[in-house]
């Protein structure tokens, strides 16, 4: 079965660090990819870019509104995601508390529909 692994963080953290840190934390995501590359169970995966790029659709009601940013105003944000393949839920539970954003924020995880 295949889950979406949703990183969810703060995006003021990363201004914040210093480059020596930011190249450190991508150094680990970089690496736990490749573990999951290696491992068969990596489907995709990318970053985001910032909500501040994102647009939010709907057309709830009859009417059609476009906004900037995400729909929810939190200080979380959706980051990136992996798409991976798992014998069971807490497979996918296990490979998403060793992704780094897991440290610092949250990643939850989906399983997706197979038609």
């Amino acid at each position: 079965m295949q889950y979406m692994l949703l990183i969810y963080g703060e995006e003021s953290m990363w201004a914040a660090l210093p480059p020596a840190k930011i190249s450190e934390e991508m150094g680990a995501y970089f690496a736990y990819t490749e573990e999951l590359a290696k491992s068969g169970k990596l489907k995709s995966g990318d970053e985001l870019q910032p909500v501040a790029t994102a647009k939010t659709v709907s057309l709830m009601g009859g009417r059609h509104s476009v906004i900037d940013g995400p729909f929810a105003d939190t200080k979380e944000a959706l980051g990136g995601y992996y798409l991976i393949e798992a014998e069971s839920i807490d497979e996918a539970v296990t490979w998403a508390a060793k992704c780094p954003g897991a440290r610092y924020g949250r990643v939850e995880v989906r399983p997706v529909v197979m038609r």
